[in-house]
């Protein structure tokens, strides 16, 4: 999961296997595969860093000890 801030400053956690779309608006808009989607303060470079950050941590070797 990641974790972004909405605009109201309310922190979500998005599961990233559900994430289907980012678009820059000029803040984030995060659409999910259920057909929601969520407006962040974050921006969209964050939000990818995180997504490599979360596959780095499950493919790195000797795991997170």
């Amino acid at each position: 999961m990641i974790r972004v801030t909405r605009l109201s400053g309310e922190v979500l956690y998005l599961n990233i296997l559900q994430i289907e779309s980012m678009e820059s608006i000029p803040e984030t808009k995060i659409k999910m595969m259920n057909g929601y989607y969520y407006l962040v303060k974050d921006t969209a470079d964050s939000v990818v860093e995180q997504l490599r950050a979360f596959y780095q941590s499950c493919t790195a070797p000797g795991g997170d000890k």
